[in-house]
């Protein structure tokens, strides 16, 4: 097909549909209309019936001329198109039937977005050869043309024209009896098609009169007609990953980087939001070629496009182009919208490219086999020259094999072109077969033209060549002739054409190698095997001509040096000491580095220097590894392994290039044999290059220390708190190993001499004979030296620097050891004994820190500390102290100089230092802290097996105490934000406001919007007069400081209140083009400022928490009810201007802004506002209430929410169902009533450290009064006078009666003992957990006395093993009660308390065998423990049939399967865990359970059927097919997953009663192709418990495609014969899956 949508290809041959035909010719012409697309009728049958549901009417004048509608005619709606308004009246064309129809308003409607995506049904065609000879048709012939419609022809397609959407049309039957009929002539197909241009687009002149509309254009979203799209300039000679978009020949391959991929994304997702939801703003659409615009394709997804041809008319197609995609196609004029100037921004990032080293743009069938190679596939791109062919990119593509793909395209065309080579050489090293295309120049500076003896002629092998001869400049010279190499008759000239490996081993070569030297993966050198001949031929010549030679000086670094392992001599450069008796050197034609003594070091013949290197450096590719990460020992030997294992068919895949500081080139390559790969093998997936490093710098690392993770560190070195050093207790080895290697190189005397320079590697001297690794950062006056290991620079002795050799390969390739750190949180402008303190405590000590972000260097932002001291919160503490004494020295010095002097500057900075002396010392007394106590949680779960007797920590070995026992609450809770609400903190900017929960505050209600939405503000100003100065101070002082660029929601800032003209700290809620909504944090109201009154706030406004808190009145939840209106009017006139005292009672995130809500009873004066609010409530009576009862008021109609005192307000304990936990029986009273307690007690330590920690708080007087039966609290223990984690089950007097929630025991406390609960224990589920034995019903028992000593004997103090079979509220108690089964050192507790049971007669008056309910679980084989289905009697509902049986057995699946995709998500997590044997045993018919399905070997849920052995038979419960499975593919059922209703139900057909007929296999096999595979409406009117398996069965009508299923059925009922089911074990068994 071509690339107009639903039009086929010119010279195809079609099937068509003749619908309509025009009896009347126009021009000669012979017009009809045809369906040509005959296959696709089913989805036009299918979109008509669709299209019956409009998405709404029109209203009023709604529509204009161009807009896609549904038109309803005769009760029927059909897809139209707005032509004309005239008036009442519009005027349309119906898209699938190709004809106009006028009709009202009132009858048309918009459809669904994808009605419209089929093209029209109907296309407009006009036969292509033969023409009328006259005006009007003869009788037989215009009666022959109007029977053609119904009619099914061949035909031939000649010419689409565009944008009319006219199809020539060839169809010989008709054009055959046209002319039998003498009514027509033929007519050639072009002069045909030239014929009807004319008539589609007449002259101007006789063109009809067109009405110009023009709008002006408001929106200034919209662009410009001169705005365009933007292209970033590509540069050559780099390589890019891209994504092929489109192919249209070799010289236009559109390819978009792919590393703007999530950008794009990100785009197009706004674009499509915006376009559907705004699908005809009003805007005058671009008319313009080269315009930019919005298209909406086929498939209805908006792009950014650009017009490709002028928008003549309203009705038509116009030629566009996808910028994003590089795609042209023809959409419809009402298809077009403005492109916001906002979609404009992102630069097109598609370039078009053409195929280097391909000529011509290739056949059609070479660009169909061109596109099958990369069409919607990722290469990389290696941008040679740029720009060629019209501005397209030059470029040569590689897939991820490294494959060439210009060279496949290639040798598939066989265009293959073989290089231009004008080297002839005519040396003898030529018949050897030396590659002269590899020769190259060294360009060594200053080189002797020294020369060897001169020889006119050679003899090779009986042959003759000429020797040639070139002078110094280039020119051929025989006076200087070019010297030439003689080896055993060999003659070899160095006259030979200069060549790089740059330009050969590009991105994507292949060489066959062998490797001559393995440093390590990181550094090894190969040579190619087709160059063993040039090698021998040189190393034989090498060993002649010095074989005797006397020495001589060295003026340069390249030279030959004799091998002392072997003798030999090689081509070498000298690497390091070149005046000492040693040098170390590399033999560049093998790469290895050597040291020799220095007589056996002579300068080389230049005549040996015309040849290239022969060895070639690499670097292994080593995929997503993070940059300069070292390769480990066992990769390392593995390589050397693999290397040696393969080493007679090894093929070099250069992956890129790159050159080190020296300028030597490194191949990134991977090694491979005919069967594996080095990448593959060391790294399993590659992914990216390993990053070049130079070989004359360190590496350095962060050791994947990401944000979040803990390390424990040696502190080597410290500057400031914000710059000090630490090595990673990990990296030991890696130290060891460095210092092993520098040591045994200092042993060496090469290393006694040498010459060092600034920012040289080298070895350096610290005490006595301890060398370590440094870096020369200074050379005058005085050396100075970096010890890269430790991070601490020193001023050293030139004795005591020796440069670092590069035989050291230990210690150049280990990354450096000393990472640099920063303490978070700090200021920055620490006074330096802040500084000194910290190196004197810290520097020498073992610690921990945890990252908190990266900084610039790779510098680590860390929280540090020593055990469970935060050391942070001590060097803020100390910065603070320092500072504030620092604030009074300087008030005094201002107050006593005022005296002296009326400057006024000097009074400004006295009143503002006094300012934030006054703001850090209110803050400090207010808050117990801001921040650390995170921290301190963080470190507690990493160890929380330490108590507080832990405090009293030692820094170091020196004994110096950082902190004494009586400092760590003070020290640290001043610094401790409340952790609720969870959620907004990743919005929110700023910290929580310091208000607790059950504690009252004094505030005023700031800004009041109505009873759920209002804030409050602390009474106690002088916090935020402090913050409102300091951030005026700031504000001002940013006055010509540019505004952020980025304001995105949740962003915090400093803003200018219009109101006063004055700066306070806000917060952005959204953002236009130049205004900006913000939050003022520390009041509540918003405002809408101007772009240019916003300014970036600093980090220290930000350290304090908002003045100003969200609430809403507790007791009223909107969704269950609404305000009257007169309550906005009462609440403000209560409130306004007076105090009011707040009591917290909980915070939860709002749901539109990132901020926390506080729900909160008011007192203002004697006046409780949340009961004075009461009488304006209206609540919506329920039958259900989640957390609240409904009791009569006073007034009428009043409905009075009071709170369930049984809510629990923990976090339920994570228990999932029929799963073994082991724990301890914490606290007995009988089988009924027991509380078992984790035996993992790593929460629990943590748990109990905070409680400490929070029952210092003061004590509140009032507070006692807040708490209400079922509240949190902290509780002081009588027994032990430690705080624990309780709930008050009732209260009387001033005293409570308390549960410890982690414990399970019960006690009486007084109100002094009580506080309340901290934010962050709310967050640690409960530790115990109530429990009752399985099998034991106390409505259907009792217990004989004897029970309750023998249980507690059997299980206090043992390890138990509990399974939960269900849980259930405690009704004493607002408690979750669990019943278990518990085993206790392999016995059953439940069956040994059995023999104390006494069982009561059941209901139906038969006894109840106990011992039989203790072996059996909770779960009944007859009760399923799912959800019922979420349907309704009498209620359709759209599902797929998902098994079926026959017509009394069926399984329907719901068509949103949006909660399925979830579940079966879910379901994969949920099987991964491990089997459980005591759950299998658990197993009978009714068990929920996840089932591994072996067909598709997912897991799915699934209910038990039967059981036989080690085997089970189950139901899928959200499909309906069953299966036998193994017991092993089995796992327990997570509480989540049985909350949530099956997503398929049992059906039956109504009206077919199964005892009454029966169905034969015609039946069958008819009710399964009615139902297969087709979207249904069932209608559920009855249903009952299937009698085999406990599950519910509906009776349904169901309805097909317009047909009932119930009725086409009935004709199969068979009155007289009895029902029988095909049956597996019992149960039917599905005909289809």
């Amino acid at each position: 097909m071509c690339s107009i949508p639903g039009l086929p290809t010119p010279g195809s041959e079609v099937t068509v549909d003749i619908k309509r035909v025009n009896p009347n010719p126009k021009c000669g012409l012979v017009e009809l209309w045809v369906s040509i697309d005959v296959g696709r009728k089913h989805a036009y049958e299918q979109m008509k019936e669709l299209i019956q549901i409009p998405k709404r009417m029109f209203s009023g004048s709604e529509g204009k001329p161009g807009d896609l509608c549904l038109v309803c005619i005769a009760d029927k709606w059909h897809r139209a198109r707005i032509v004309s308004i005239q008036e009442e009246a519009r005027h349309v064309f119906l898209i699938d039937q190709g004809r106009p129809h006028i009709t009202k308003w009132d009858a048309l409607a918009w459809g669904q977005s994808d009605s419209f995506f089929l093209p029209p049904e109907i296309e407009s065609c006009i036969l292509a050869t033969i023409i009328a000879l006259e005006e009007s048709w003869p009788e037989k012939a215009a009666k022959f043309l109007t029977s053609l419609p119904g009619k099914t022809m061949s035909a031939v397609v000649r010419h689409v024209l565009m944008p009319d959407r006219t199809v020539l049309l060839d169809i010989p039957l008709i054009s055959k009896q046209m002319c039998a009929f003498r009514a027509t002539r033929k007519l050639p197909v072009d002069e045909c098609r030239e014929i009807v241009l004319d008539y589609l687009h007449p002259p101007k002149a006789h063109a009809p009169v067109t009405c110009d509309i023009t709008q002006e254009r408001v929106n200034t979203g919209f662009l410009d007609k001169t705005e365009l799209y933007f292209y970033p300039e590509l540069h050559s000679g780099i390589l890019e990953t891209v994504h092929v978009t489109e192919v249209v020949n070799t010289h236009n391959v559109f390819c978009r980087l792919q590393i703007f991929t999530k950008s794009l994304n990100m785009l197009y997702k706004e674009i499509q939001q915006y376009y559907e939801e705004f699908l005809d703003p009003g805007e005058e659409r671009p008319k313009t070629s080269g315009e930019p615009c919005a298209t909406r394709g086929d498939n209805g997804r908006w792009h950014r496009s650009l017009l490709q041809q002028n928008i003549l008319n309203c009705d038509e197609l116009v030629q566009v182009m996808r910028v994003d995609e590089g795609k042209i196609e023809f959409v419809h004029v009402g298809c077009i919208r403005p492109l916001l100037r906002k979609f404009l921004r992102m630069p097109v990032v598609t370039y078009r490219f053409s195929l280097n080293g391909v000529e011509d743009g290739g056949t059609m069938d070479q660009i169909e086999y061109l596109k099958s190679l990369l069409l919607n596939k990722t290469f990389v791109a290696w941008l040679e020259k740029h720009p060629t062919h019209e501005g397209a990119y030059n470029v040569t593509l590689y897939s991820s094999n490294a494959t060439c793909m210009n060279t496949c395209f290639l040798e598939k065309v066989e265009t293959e072109r073989p290089l231009d080579v004008e080297i002839e050489p005519s040396s003898a090293l030529s018949a050897e077969g030396v590659d002269f295309h590899n020769l190259v120049n060294l360009n060594v500076e200053n080189m002797e033209k020294q020369t060897l003896a001169i020889t006119e002629n050679g003899q090779v092998d009986d042959r003759e060549d000429a020797v040639v001869t070139s002078s110094p400049n280039g020119q051929d010279d025989p006076e200087h002739p070019q010297p030439v190499i003689a080896t055993n008759g060999h003659f070899w000239t160095s006259k030979v054409k200069s060549f790089h490996y740059e330009d050969e081993f590009f991105a994507g070569s292949t060489i066959k190698v062998n490797v001559s030297c393995i440093e390590g993966p990181h550094k090894f050198w190969c040579q190619k095997t087709e160059n063993e001949e040039t090698l021998r031929l040189l190393m034989e010549s090498l060993q002649d001509q010095y074989r005797s030679v006397r020495p001589l000086s060295l003026d340069e670094s390249a030279c030959v040096a004799r091998n002392p392992d072997n003798g030999m001599w090689y081509r070498a450069r000298i690497v390091t000491g070149r005046h000492t008796p040693e040098v170390e050197v590399q033999f560049f034609d093998y790469g290895a580095t050597q040291t020799v003594p220095l007589r056996d070091v002579h300068p080389i013949d230049p005549a040996f220097l015309q040849l290239d290197m022969l060895a070639f450096q690499c670097r292994l590719h080593r995929p997503k590894t993070p940059t300069n990460s070292a390769w480990t020992d066992a990769e390392s030997t593995e390589f050397h392994k693999f290397v040696e294992l393969g080493k007679s068919e090894l093929k070099c895949i250069v992956k890129a290039r790159a050159s080190d500081e020296d300028g030597q080139l490194v191949h990134v390559v991977d090694l491979q044999t005919s069967s594996d790969s080095a990448c593959k093998l060391l790294t399993q997936k590659c992914v990216q290059a390993l990053p070049v490093v130079s070989a004359d710098t360190y590496r350095y690392s962060t050791y994947d220390m990401d944000v979040g993770r803990k390390e424990k560190v040696w502190i080597t070195s410290s500057q400031t708190v914000h710059h000090f050093f630490c090595q990673l207790s990990r990296n030991s080895h890696l130290f060891d190993k460095v210092t092993a290697d520098v040591q045994q190189v200092i042993g060496k005397s090469r290393c006694r001499d040498g010459l060092i320079r600034l920012n040289d590697l080298c070895l350096a001297r610290y005490t006595g004979n301890e060398w370590y690794r440094a870096q020369v950062v200074q050379m005058s006056p005085n050396p100075e030296v970096l010890f890269v290991d430790y991070g601490s620079t020193l001023t050293m002795n030139k004795s005591d620097i020796l440069p670092l050799p590069a035989s050291a390969s230990v210690a150049r390739s280990v990354p450096v050891l000393a990472v640099p750190l920063g303490l978070f949180g700090v200021p920055a402008d620490g006074p330096e004994e802040v500084n000194q303190w910290f190196a004197d405590h810290a520097v020498g000590t073992a610690l921990t820190i945890s990252v908190v972000s990266r900084g610039d260097g790779g510098k680590l932002i860390v929280e540090l500390f020593d055990g469970l001291v935060n050391v942070n919160a001590i060097v803020r503490e100390k910065i603070e102290n320092a500072k504030r004494q620092t604030v009074t020295e300087q008030v005094q010095d201002c107050q006593a100089s005022k005296e002296e002097s009326t400057v006024q500057d000097a009074d400004l900075r006295t009143e503002e230092l006094v300012c934030i002396s006054n703001l850090r010392e209110t803050l400090e007394q207010r808050s117990n802290g801001t921040q650390d106590d995170v921290a301190l949680a963080t470190v507690l779960e990493c160890d929380p097996q330490k108590t507080l007797e832990d405090s009293n920590v030692i820094l170091n070995n020196n004994n110096k105490e950082m902190l004494q026992t009586n400092q760590p609450n003070d020290a640290m809770t001043q610094h401790c934000p409340p952790e609720w609400p969870e959620g907004p903190e990743k919005r929110f900017a700023y910290k929580t406001p310091n208000v607790s929960p059950s504690r009252s505050e004094e505030a005023y209600i700031s800004c009041i919007v109505g009873p759920s939405y209002f804030w409050c503000q602390f009474a106690n100003t002088e916090d935020l007069k402090a913050v409102s100065t300091l951030a005026q101070t700031v504000g001002e002082s940013l006055q010509d400081i540019t505004p952020p660029k980025s304001l995105n929601p949740g962003s915090p800032c400093l803003a200018l209140f219009s109101g006063d003209s004055q700066w306070y700290r806000a917060q952005v809620v959204r953002n236009t083009d130049n205004m900006v909504c913000v939050l003022f944090v520390d009041f509540g109201n918003e405002s809408e400022i101007d772009v240019q009154d916003v300014r970036a706030i600093p980090r220290s406004l930000m350290e304090y928490a908002p003045q100003a808190f969200l609430c809403t009145l507790d007791g009223f939840d909107e969704s269950k009810g609404s305000w009257e209106d007169e309550v906005y009017d009462d609440l403000y006139n209560l409130v306004v201007d007076k105090p009011v005292r707040v009591t917290v009672f909980v915070a939860k995130e709002h749901s539109e802004m990132a901020l926390p809500q506080h729900s909160v009873k008011l007192d203002c004066g004697n006046t409780n506002v949340n009961e004075a609010m009461q009488k304006y409530w209206k609540a919506e009576i329920s039958t259900e209430f989640e957390t609240g009862t409904i009791q009569e008021a006073t007034e009428p109609n009043a409905i009075v929410i009071k709170e369930n005192p049984k809510a629990f307000p923990y976090r339920q304990p994570n228990i999932p169902l029929n799963k073994a936990e082991v724990v301890y029986a914490s606290c007995i009273v009988e089988p009924h009533f027991f509380w078992c307690q984790f035996a993992n007690t790593t929460d629990l330590c943590t748990v109990v450290n905070l409680a400490q920690e929070g029952g210092q708080a003061d004590l509140d007087p009032s507070s006692f009064e807040t708490f209400r039966t079922g509240s949190p609290c902290l509780a002081l223990f009588p027994a032990d006078n430690q705080w624990y984690r309780a709930q008050i089950l009732s209260k009387e007097g001033n005293g409570a009666h308390v549960v410890f929630i982690d414990y399970g025991n019960e006690a009486d406390i007084d109100a002094q003992n009580v506080r309340p609960l901290p934010p962050s224990l709310q967050e640690y589920t409960p530790q115990a957990f109530l429990c009752t034995l399985d099998g034991f019903d106390d409505c259907q028992g009792s217990w004989e006395d004897d029970v309750y000593d023998d249980f507690y004997n059997l299980v206090v103090d043992k390890p138990l093993t509990v399974t939960v079979s269900q849980a259930k509220n405690q009704s004493a108690m607002s408690l979750p009660h669990h019943v278990v089964k518990v085993e206790c050192e392999g016995l059953s507790v439940n069956a040994a308390m059995q023999k104390y049971w006494t069982a009561t007669t059941g209901e139906q008056g038969s006894p109840l065998h106990g011992q039989t309910q203790a072996r059996m679980p909770i779960v009944n084989a007859n009760i399923t423990m799912y959800k019922k289905p979420n349907i309704s009697s009498k209620k359709s509902e759209m599902v797929y049939a998902s098994s079926l049986v026959d017509p009394h057995f069926f399984w329907c699946q719901f068509t949103n399967t949006k909660d399925l995709k979830n579940l079966t998500r879910l379901a994969q997590e949920a099987g991964k865990a491990e089997l459980d044997e005591n759950f299998l045993e658990t197993l009978v018919p009714g068990s929920p359970c996840l089932v591994l399905y072996s067909v598709d070997h997912h897991w799915y849920r699934a209910q038990v059927v039967s059981r036989a052995d080690d085997s089970v038979y189950v139901v899928f419960i959200d499909h309906g097919n069953y299966s036998g499975v193994d017991v092993k593919n089995v796992r327990p059922l997570p509480l989540g997953l049985l909350e949530v209703a099956p997503q398929a139900f049992l059906c039956s057909l109504s009206g077919f009663e199964a005892s009454k007929c029966s169905w034969d296999k015609d039946a069958c096999d008819e009710f399964v192709r009615l139902l297969t595979d087709k979207e249904l409406k069932v209608t559920v009117f009855d249903a009952e418990d299937n009698s085999e398996i406990a599950l519910p069965q509906y009776e349904v009508q169901i309805e097909c495609e317009g047909v009932s299923v119930n009725a086409v059925m009935g004709k199969y009922r068979d009155e007289k014969a009895q029902l029988q089911l095909s049956c597996s074990n019992g149960l039917p068994v599905s005909l289809t899956n």
